[in-house]
């Protein structure tokens, strides 16, 4: 199933209607069709079909260039009009939810990634937080925590700042799971996880730090799974809008990072 599929499938009813535009699934409206002749003698600006906003999208998101360049598909406040509304509904983290159903395996690893902001991602206006982005020693950058199953496919996103530790959106990614085993490095050896995760009926294997007195086990075996998640952060930043962050706006850079892990879903 292809990504325009989804997005048909499982968004609501206005999820592919733009301002003024008809609701397109897989061949012209039927009153356009009727009375093109008509329309045509009208004039006006042609409406922007999904399938073609998808393209420019997953261009921009390889890329990573401006939302101007995609004028080659369609108007480029068109395109941003339809991904606006589409983050706006959350049309993304729902699609996510969904592929992610099917999650295979019992052996889940959590993890973190940087990703170095670019001069264009800050000045989001009439914001009061940091919209994620917090100053290291690389500069700017942004944290990016991902729940991975078995095969590397990323079941929940977070993002923080890029200053701020693994553990922070720990709990919020593993959260309402049970009967797993979660790999994570020795960033995650904190006894206030470990037993969190014993709530929710979750084993835990990660490495003890060098300076336990007390070191817990784990199976070092299972634990050399643990690369799938880093697998998974190495494919969807071979997109160069996910390597760097050009969006001002945390939610429109958490929507796309939650379009590349769909697009991984799709691929794998």
């Amino acid at each position: 199933m292809s990504i325009l599929e989804i997005l048909y499938r499982y968004g609501d009813q206005n999820t592919c209607r733009g301002q003024g535009s008809h609701f397109r699934a897989k061949k012209i409206n039927q009153f356009e069709e009727k009375h093109k002749e008509v329309l045509r003698d009208q004039g006006g600006r042609p409406t922007a079909s999904v399938e073609v906003v998808l393209q420019a999208l997953l261009y921009r998101m390889r890329e990573g260039c401006t939302w101007r360049s995609l004028c080659i598909f369609a108007p480029y406040t068109t395109i941003y009009t339809y991904w606006s509304k589409w983050v706006s509904q959350g049309i993304w983290d729902r699609i996510l939810d969904h592929v992610s159903q099917s999650a295979s395996g019992k052996l889940w690893a959590i993890d973190a990634t940087c990703i170095k902001v670019h001069k264009h991602g800050h000045g989001a206006l009439q914001s009061a937080d940091n919209q994620c982005i917090g100053t290291s020693k690389g500069g700017p950058n942004t944290k990016a925590h991902a729940l991975v199953d078995a095969k590397g496919r990323a079941l929940r996103i977070h993002l923080t700042a890029g200053n701020t530790h693994d553990l922070v959106a720990s709990e919020a990614l593993v959260d309402g799971y049970t009967n797993r085993t979660i790999l994570a490095d020795k960033a995650y050896d904190c006894d206030a996880f470990r037993e969190f995760l014993e709530t929710l009926g979750l084993k835990a294997c990660i490495p003890p730090r060098s300076n336990r007195k007390a070191p817990a086990s784990y199976h070092k075996g299972h634990y050399k799974k643990r690369h799938r998640v880093e697998n998974f952060f190495q494919r969807i930043k071979e997109k160069r809008a996910i390597a760097t962050r050009y969006e001002k706006n945390d939610h429109n850079f958490l929507a796309l990072v939650t379009l590349a892990a769909i697009c991984d879903w799709i691929k794998n």
